[in-house]
């Protein structure tokens, strides 16, 4: 049997997910992107010196802003700047792709502000960052989230000085 090419892999996952779309009665289709190469790099500093930042995909925002637009046939792309002093009563999580009943109840379940705050008093990590962020996953088009959403991150986060940023998905 021949190897799989990283473009069958694609195109197979790509059908597989499509059939489950339409049984699901979901949104337009996606299109897997390959990542051949991760940006991968450690940290510099021990874990314990480093500034972290907590990057969510789970639609996590604070009560006070704009909910993430769940039904926009393209996603929304945007992002929630969530102070570190937020407390975690104040979040909330809108996303219409995963049951958000136990995150909405408990938001540290995707976003772990609390034990974030936890590790730096312990002084398992450094510190952390003064920002965190919420996105929301569903985006079927990841164009404009590489394009502009990705590059305001790592701007913002570096300008926070996050020597490390936490994914979690939703």
């Amino acid at each position: 049997m021949p190897e799989p090419t990283l473009r069958g892999e694609l195109e197979h996952w790509n059908r597989l997910f499509d059939r489950w779309l339409i049984a699901a009665g979901s949104h337009r289709p996606f299109r897997f992107t390959a990542n051949a190469a991760p940006a991968w790099t450690s940290p510099a500093k021990p874990l314990a010196a480093c500034r972290v930042a907590l990057v969510s995909t789970a639609g996590v925002h604070r009560a006070d802003q704009p909910a993430f637009a769940i039904t926009a046939e393209a996603g929304d792309w945007s992002l929630r700047v969530i102070p570190d002093e937020t407390p975690v009563s104040t979040l909330r999580v809108s996303h219409a792709h995963y049951n958000t009943d136990a995150t909405n109840r408990d938001v540290n379940a995707v976003f772990p502000l609390d034990a974030l705050h936890v590790l730096a008093r312990e002084r398992l990590v450094g510190r952390c960052a003064p920002r965190h962020y919420g996105l929301m996953g569903y985006v079927p088009d990841p164009t404009p989230l590489l394009d502009a959403t990705g590059p305001d991150l790592v701007r913002r986060l570096r300008e926070d000085g996050a020597d490390v940023a936490l994914f979690t998905p939703g």
